[in-house]
Formats: C-alpha cells, structure tokens, sequence
C-alpha cells in the first residue's frame, strides 16, 4: 500500500545532551575532567561541545541543540576567532538551534521571580551578544515540578513553547490515555495574554529504548533493517498519544554525544534506511528541533486542551514525593535569596551614579565595573539551575556554588565600596572612610567593625540605602553590649532600643531605631557612646511567681495576652472596618494563635527513603521536637521581644511599636539538629482558630497564590498513599490561610524558599531545617547531612512574619515587599562623634519619584542604554509609574531584554483552545502611555523597558 503524503507520520528527532551546571561534580569539573556517574563514562562538556562541533558539519542535514549558555560560554572563550565564526554560521543555517537560552536550566520551586528573570536575561544577553540569536523555546526538562509562574514568565520572555519531562506518575499516565501530554498553558491567575504551548516529553528526555548508542547496539548497514522495524514500531505506539501525524522525540541523555559519531550515523542510517520506504513503514524521519516540530504542529490549527494549574507536587511513584528539596540546604537557600535581594539593590546604586555621575570613578572605570557586575549576575544565575538552590548537589559542589556568590560579591563591594566613600565626602564631610558589610544574622563578634569599634570605644558611622519607597523602617544592627546611642545627620538622638536576647550570649545585643527613610536614596547614621534620654537598655520584665497569664501593651492600637502555662498567644488590635463607603469604623479584632516546633523522622525504608530530593516521614505524624520550656519577655520602646526558649530551638518574636500592626517577625534559631540511627525534618507550626476547609494557598515563584486542598488535584483524580509529602508545597514567600465563615486570613512571608501545608484545620505547617543520614536513590548518592567542621549539624537562623489579616487586605504582600527590599547597611570608622552641619545629602534629586509600597523599580545600566524594569507586586489592585520628564521611552521589551515587545507579539503564535478561546497576541497602548506619561501595570505584571536618560 501506498501511503499518502498527508498520512504519514513524520517523527522529530532531536539530539540534545542534557548537562547540568554542577550537580555530582562542580561546574569546573564538569567541563574539563573526566565524567563517571552511576558506573559510565561521560566524558566531559569540552569533549560534548566538541565532537558536535565537529561531526555535525560532516552533513549539512544534521542538527543539534544547546541549552545551557554558561557551559557554551566557557567553550567559547577559548575558541579561535574561525571556530567561533563557524558555529555562528552553524547557528544561523539552523543545525545548531539555542534552546531556552538561560545561563542554566532553573530549578522552579526554590527560585524566585526575579532571580529567574535575571538568569534567563544574562543567558539571552548573552547569546544575543556572541550568536545574534533570539531563543523562542522553553526547554525544562529536568526541573522536579513546574510552576505557573513560570510558564507565565516564559510567554513573557517571548516563548512560543516549553517542553518538560517530570510530571507526577498518575497525570502522566492520565495525560497519555487521554491525549493530553501537549496544551496551551495559561495561568489561571495571570493575563489572558501570558499563554504558553507546552508538551510533557514522552520518554522523560531520553532516546527511545534500545537506542542510546553511547551504551547500547549502534545501527550499522548489517542491522539496520531489524533496527529500523523497531524504530518505527517505537513511534507507532508513540502515536497512540498525540493528536496530529507530527511526533518529537529527545535523542540524547544526560552529558551525551561525547562521541557524537557514534550519534550521528547511527540516527543517518535509521533515516537514510526509513525514508527510502515510507510506502512500508508509513513514516517519515527527520533531524528536527523543537521550533521545528512547533511550526508543523501550529499549521495544524487544532483545537488543544487548556491547562490553568501547575505541576507540584512531583512523585515518580506512590512513595516518593519530591518535596524535601524544597526545604533542602536551607543556608544555601538562605544565601540565595538574600544574594538576589542585594543584586536587585546593588543595581539601583550603580544605574544612579551612571545618569547623575557624582563621582568620575564610573566613567573612568565602566569596563572593569560592567565585568564585575557581570561576574556576579552569572554567578547568581549559576545558583538558579535546579540542582543548586534546590539543594540537591553534592556538598563540595554546594560549597562551590557558595564560594562562586561570595567571590561576585566580593567582586562588587570592590567597586562600590570606594564610590561610597566619595559619597560620604559629598554628603556629610566626611574622609577617610572604609566601609564594611556584616550579614544580618551574624554574632556580634562575628561583625568585626563593629565588634572593634565599640571595643575601642569609638564612634561607627551606619550608611543605609533605602531600595524601595519613602517608608518608616525599624533599623536593627547586631552590636555588642555597650552604652551606645544614634545620632542623625542632624546630630539629633533617635530613640533607641538596645536588646540583649541572645540566651547563649548575653552581650550579643541588638540595637534598634527607627526612622523615615526618603526613596531609592542614602541616609547616614552614627553610633556614638553618649547618654541620651531617647536611649533604653531593655531588661527582661519582671513576672511574679505564681502568675499564669500577662497583658503587654504592644503599641497605641494592638496589645499581647501570653499564657505563661498552655504557652498560647492573643494578639489584640484595633483595626479599621472598610465595610462602609461613608465612614470607618474601628473594631476590636482578636487572634488567637501558638507556634510550636515539631520533626518527622526521615523514612529508613530501603525501598524507599528519605532524602535529598524525597521527602518521606516514617510515619503519617508528627513529634514535638523543641517544646517551649521559658518565656522571657523585653519591652522597649521600639520592638517587644518575646523570647521562646526551647532544648533545640530559641525563638524571638519581634512586636514593633509601629508600622507592622498585626504582623509578627518571627526569627528561628534551630541549634544543631542531633541524629543517631534516623534523620530528623524540622517544622514550625502556627496554630490558630481559623477553619479554612482543607484549603490553603501558595504563592508561585513569589507571585501568583495558588490553591490547595488537601488530597486532592484539579487535573486527574488523586490516589495517595503518603498522606503528609503529597500534600508538601513550595513557598517561595508566601502561605495563606482563609476562614471560611469570615473575612479574616493568617499568613506567614518567609525569608527563603520552604516547603509547606496544611495539614489540619486552621494550621500551616513549614518545614525549616532537614538532616538526613541516608541517600533517596535519585542520584546525588549522598545523604542529606551537612556538618560543620566539629561534625555537627549546621544551626540555622530563619526569619518569618505572621500575618492577621483581612481577605484581599494585602499586608503580606506589603510585607513580602518590604523583606525583599530590606536596606543595605554599610559601616565605617569614623574620627567624629558628631555629623559636619553642612551635610546636605537630603537635597539631591532623586531619581526615582515611586511612592507605591506594592511596585518595584529597576534600572540596570549597559553601554549605551539602561533597562526599567516594573513589577506590581499587588493582587488586587493595578499600579502607575508616572515616566520622570528625563526618561525616553525606547521601546517596551520582553522581560529578558533581548527583543521589542512589539516584534514579539508579531511572532507570537495563535492558538485554539477547548475552552472555546482563541490565544493570540493583543494589542498594547504603549504611545499613549508615553504620551500620558504614565505606565499602567494589571495586578501581578511585569514589564520591561529600554529607555535612554537625558541630562537635565
């Protein structure tokens, strides 16, 4: 018989090597040295990017694509100006296609939206720099889960479609009997125009069975006819599966095509062999790519299944969730997030001296600033990849993640650092300036400057940067005990708060002040060993024996009863209703709620394990682990401290007199977790009155909240069979509850990437801290048992904030906002007690004019123009940035920078949806915006600009 051409089945092959950015071994090491995992030998990216280099010029039919550009630039560098000529002119004929394009392949449950944005736009910078390429695919095939937010991002970054390969066992199973493994993707919660093609691969990312030819029988013209019977025999089940005659297949692995010969005429023989006889085997092969395969299947015009959720929680079979990594690691998450914090900062204070050009230090020293600046942004975007934050490397390629950020920051303070020093001569006077930074959650014997300072009895100047609006903040710097006050730049005491909490040092102190911080701007502060009135050494309250409960009066609006016996906490408030449109009412709100610090012992199952990746508790409950044995309350001024000591974990929450009515700081100290014969997983635990119905909610890369509801999935129904793992969720920076008889809602904002539930009414449950003594058998092949140098197990300081709050009221948000914009605080010695009253640092004209508490602004500077870039962090209500008189408005850009948003809607492709939609590109009012002067962001949008900055 015959096949017509429209019958056929035409199968995309696509050679790829999948190549993690340190995992087993470090980047370094996985470039240059010799590869043996799980008994095989890999060879090495080096030899990877060189055998394709050279074996796919051999027939101009051959393709290949590469995904991770911090490995391809490494080749790079040390390639002839002809070789690099060569694979340009590979690239652009099409045998070599850049797919998804970001420096490494993130991970999407431990990343945060802005951090993910930054990877993918150094990698896209990148290619467009050396390649002159826009990537237009998504390729995810690794990550263990995947999250809307991500998707939504994609379509942003001027994606027509992702591919991914890890999807839960059941929904992959359901997707293939119901033809559903490729959708239109679109985020329930995003806009209508952030859609997305995606395609669940259908072999994880592998070749198809039996055709690994690294390891397995190569096709030669002796056996290429029973292996081509195969081959196709392959595909035609395959076909059972999809919806048009077009089928794409991944033909590679992890570090394959080290010896791409063996690849490559293997996949020529199967072609040369199948395509002769398409009237017997009705089947066309070909070398493709994605893009490739995207375009047959668009011309198709079909309608397609449209997906709103996310894919989280992973399992790979009935015990084996993959939700231990979300809490993994929790220093290196820890880091992460606080390196991404101060880059976002760190960028504002460079764009500003670029357009105001205080100093000549930018002009004279751009190229060596620009580099550092760029080292420290790949480094970062190196702790993207998923097998980095999520805390699933080795410990020595942790350790070189690690060393990797604290070089690119290192590299930046060496540039910053002596243009701050400048500052301070402009600003108050003052020469012969150093400054320093301490980590927040240092001793204060850790922080040397102040350490030494106040040793020697001599005054330390604080420089903090506000990176956000004009707001009043709480200040809090670790400093020894010492009788110390703060001075202001017009040499006026502030009230002060000095707090000696620390139950295993006390004179490890923190200092507190408060103060009105001007926007996007320097204020400076001095440290200075004089009596003040406005100063208060706060002691620990005196209870008297015998008395079981205490009222503390927290602010002028809201109190705290403390149950000294149940050790239960009332928070009490005064709040305003918003009910009536005519007038406001104040009512008196009460919330009652405990926290206490429970572990599950890891699963020793050999068939199953705890680890790493996996999260399996031995059993189905949980165990107090830390009870509260004393509480030790300080009041002063500023903040109340309440002091929970417990055997394992000490506990501070922070009560500020202002500005954080109804939200609790809670700051976790977990000492070093002991284990014997089993690992322990550290939770916290709030509990409180609300009943929410089996339904909480998380946020997704730090945007979007998604529901949950308790064993159950939106997409296929769930069996479950660990009850605890499979209902575990990644929070990026936000967990909600909502009563479901009023209005009311609790949230907790963390400080970095954890895993999270809800385990029982009116309780969410995050898990902090994981020692695990035994490997989950998914690779790493090392348990989860970081140790310091006593062989301990590493503590951990953790911050959260509890949040009571009304349903859409938005102060988690607010707060998630302002934890992200934490100041940066610079320390230096100082000769003078006492600020020159000429300072005028106040007067200068910012840049920057943002009062919105919810909408966060970025300029990034590059050689010839600067990227705004605007996120409105709200849920609910839209968001404007009126444009300053000096800005020009390039054009409107996807969000990595590297193309208009006008040139992408015009490749954006159309698609048809079962839910009777059709997704296309929209329209945008970008002139009329510029010339009302003024951006519009919806609820959660991002968006990016090029702009130039005229003198004024």
């Amino acid at each position: 018989m015959i096949f017509q051409q429209d019958k056929l089945t035409y199968v995309h092959l696509v050679p790829h090597s999948h190549d993690d950015y340190g995992w087993l071994y470090t980047i370094d090491e996985y470039y240059s040295n010799r590869i043996i995992q799980f008994g095989w030998d890999y060879g090495n990216i080096r030899d990877i990017l060189n055998s394709v280099y050279n074996e796919i010029q051999k027939n101009p039919k051959r393709k290949y694509i590469q995904v991770e550009i911090g490995f391809l630039s490494m080749w790079w560098d040390r390639q002839t100006d002809e070789v690099r000529q060569k694979y340009k002119d590979l690239v652009k004929n099409g045998q070599i296609e850049i797919i998804n394009g970001g420096w490494t392949m993130h991970d999407e449950a431990t990343t945060y939206f802005e951090d993910i944005i930054d990877q993918m736009t150094v990698g896209h910078q990148w290619v467009k720099d050396h390649l002159d390429i826009i990537p237009t695919i998504g390729w995810q095939i690794d990550p263990f889960g995947h999250q809307s937010t991500n998707a939504a991002l994609f379509s942003q970054m001027g994606f027509n479609a992702q591919w991914f390969a890890r999807v839960d066992y059941q929904d992959f199973e359901f997707r293939k009997m119901e033809k559903r493994l490729e959708m239109i993707w679109q985020p329930s919660e995003q806009c209508e125009e952030n859609y997305i093609f995606s395609a669940v691969n259908y072999k994880h990312y592998d070749a198809p069975t039996n055709f690994y030819f690294e390891r397995d029988e190569q096709v030669t013209p002796n056996n290429v006819h029973y292996k081509a019977q195969e081959f196709v025999n392959y595909f035609k089940q395959m076909q059972r599966s999809y919806n048009t005659n077009h089928l794409m297949h991944t033909m590679g692995q992890d570090f394959a095509f080290s010896r791409s010969e063996i690849w490559f005429n293997s996949i020529d023989n199967l072609i040369e062999y199948i395509n002769n006889r398409k009237d017997q085997f009705g089947m066309e092969i070909l070398y493709s790519t994605p893009s490739k395969y995207l375009e047959e299947v668009n011309k198709q015009q079909n309608i397609w299944p449209v997906n709103n959720h996310d894919f989280f929680p992973y399992a790979d079979n009935p015990n084996a969730y993959w939700t231990g990594y979300f809490t993994s690691r929790p220093a290196l998450k820890g880091l992460t997030k606080d390196a991404g914090r101060y880059l976002q900062a760190i960028r504002n204070i460079i764009s500003f001296e670029s357009i105001q050009k205080r100093t000549d230090k930018l002009t004279t020293q751009f190229e060596s600033m620009y580099s550092q600046l760029e080292y420290y942004e790949q480094q970062m975007a190196a702790l993207m990849h998923h097998d980095a934050v999520s805390g699933t490397e080795r410990q020595h390629v942790a350790n070189d993640y690690i060393k990797r950020v604290c070089e690119g920051q290192e590299r930046v303070r060496s540039f910053l650092h002596p243009l701050l020093n400048e500052y301070a001569l402009q600003d108050i006077f003052e020469s012969e300036i150093k400054y320093h930074e301490c980590n927040w959650n240092v001793t204060s014997s850790e922080c040397e400057i102040t350490r030494s300072q106040i040793a020697g009895g001599k005054p330390i100047l604080v420089s903090i940067f506000n990176p956000s609006v004009k707001r009043l903040m709480n200040i809090r710097i670790r400093i020894p005990q010492a009788n110390v006050t703060v001075l202001n730049i017009k040499n006026q005491f502030l009230k002060t708060d000095l707090v000696c909490s620390n139950p295993q040092n006390n004179t490890d102190c923190d200092l507190y002040f408060r103060d009105q911080f001007q926007g996007y701007s320097f204020q400076h502060y001095k440290i200075v060993f004089f009596n003040s009135n406005y100063h208060k050494n706060v002691q620990a309250l005196e209870i008297p024996n015998g008395k079981n409960q205490i009222k503390i009066e927290l602010s002028t609006v809201s109190s705290l009863k403390i149950d000294l016996e149940t050790k239960n906490f009332t928070y009490q408030t005064w709040e305003t209703s918003q009910k009536y449109s005519d007038f406001q009412m104040q009512q008196f709100k009460q919330y009652d709620f405990s926290l206490n610090y429970n572990l599950y012992y890891s699963s020793q199952d050999w068939s199953q394990s705890s680890g790493a990746y996996i999260f399996r508790p031995e059993t189905q409950q949980s165990h107090t682990y830390s009870e509260i044995k004393n509480i030790i309350v300080y009041q002063g001024q500023i903040v109340t401290v309440v002091l929970l000591e417990g055997q394992f974990i000490t506990t501070q929450l922070r009560f500020y007199s202002a500005n954080y009515d109804k939200a609790i700081e809670v700051e976790t100290f977990v000492h070093p977790i002991r284990v014997t014969d089993k690992g322990k997983e550290i939770i916290m635990v709030l509990k409180t009155g609300l009943q929410n119905g089996k339904t909480f909610y998380t946020d997704s890369n730090g945007l979007d909240m998604q529901k949950r509801v308790l064993n159950f999935r939106p997409t296929w129904d769930l069996k479950i069979q660990q009850e605890v793992s499979g209902n575990y969720y990644p929070i990026g920076s936000l967990i909600s509850l909502k009563d479901i008889h009023s209005d009311e809602q609790v949230s907790i904002v963390t400080d970095r990437s954890q895993g999270g539930s809800s385990l029982k009414e009116g309780q969410i449950e995050i898990m902090i801290h994981r020692r695990i003594i035994r490997d989950d058998a998914r690779g790493v092949g090392e348990a989860l048992n970081e140790v310091d140098q006593r062989y301990e197990g590493i503590p951990q300081k953790i911050r959260h904030f509890i949040i009571f709050e009304r349903q859409n009221e938005q102060l988690s948000r607010r707060i998630q906002n302002e934890l992200d914009a934490q100041p940066l605080i610079f320390f230096s010695q100082t000769k003078n007690s006492y600020f020159d009253y000429r300072s005028n640092s106040s007067d200068r004209e910012k840049i920057v004019l943002n009062q919105n508490v919810y909408l966060r602004v970025y300029l990034r500077t590059y050689k010839n123009y600067y990227t705004l870039r605007l996120y409105n962090v709200n849920d609910i209500t839209p968001a404007s940035f009126d444009i300053p008189q000096n800005f020009q408005i390039l054009e409107e850009l996807t969000l990595t920078a590297n193309q208009s948003k006008k040139e992408w809607s015009e490749k954006q492709m159309k698609w048809n949806g079962n839910n009777g939609k059709v997704y296309q590109a929209q329209q945008d009012n970008l002139l009329k915006e510029i010339q009302e002067k003024k951006f519009t962001l919806k609820p959660l949008q991002l968006r990016a600009f090029k702009i130039q900055i005229m003198s004024t």
